[in-house]
């Protein structure tokens, strides 16, 4: 079990690698200004070993905003399924998970989306995979206590409510690493509405 568990690890350094490896270059040079073997030769992989985690530089620029970030439901202090509701529960997540520097990270994939189409799907895409993820650890904390449905139309409500932040077609600004410190988290004030909004419905 324990080579196991190296052997994970070891895949997981390799994709974070890959992954960040392509986000760079991105922010250098823009999505169109280099091809997958400039990817794999700056994480120091080659060709082959980046076609084993990702088809295209698009999924692995998307993929250095997930990671492995979010799996860590473990790293939660003292939480104790007794003291929260599956919405107290998920709100928490959001606020661990979503920090300053991965909301820096989702506005810069945002802007670099912008005029790459293919970009955006998969930045999309990763934010659904979070999504789904979320979804199972409520369902899994909090089981039979709630029908089954509860679950998808919770964290439906909640992501739904994010994607739009991402699609722009709502005005959220995004922490882009120049504010001040202390200044004001536009994410943050937007999701305390979205929240409030949700407890009204939600228990």
């Amino acid at each position: 079990m324990k080579d196991v568990g190296l052997r994970d690890q070891k895949k997981l350094a390799t994709r974070r690698s890959l992954a960040e490896a392509a986000f760079e270059l991105a922010v250098e040079r823009g999505v169109d200004g280099f091809v997958v073997e400039d990817v794999a030769r700056k994480a120091g992989y080659s060709r082959r070993t980046f076609a084993n985690y990702f088809s295209c530089k698009e999924e692995a620029i998307a993929n250095s905003f997930a990671l492995d970030n979010f799996r860590r439901w473990e790293d939660r202090g003292d939480f104790s399924p007794e003291h929260h509701t599956p919405l107290s529960t998920i709100e928490l997540f959001i606020r661990r998970s979503f920090s300053i520097n991965k909301l820096i990270r989702l506005n810069r994939l945002i802007s670099l989306s912008r005029e790459h189409p293919a970009l955006r799907l998969h930045v999309t895409g990763v934010l659904r995979d979070v999504q789904d993820f979320a979804r199972l650890g409520i369902r899994e904390e909090f089981g039979s206590a709630y029908p089954e449905e509860y679950y998808h139309v919770l964290i439906g409500a909640v992501f739904g409510a994010i994607l739009p932040v991402l699609d722009e077609s709502i005005e959220v600004r995004l922490p882009s690493g120049n504010e001040p410190d202390g200044a004001d988290n536009a994410f943050d004030d937007y999701m305390a509405i979205v929240f409030a909004q949700l407890r009204k419905g939600f228990n």
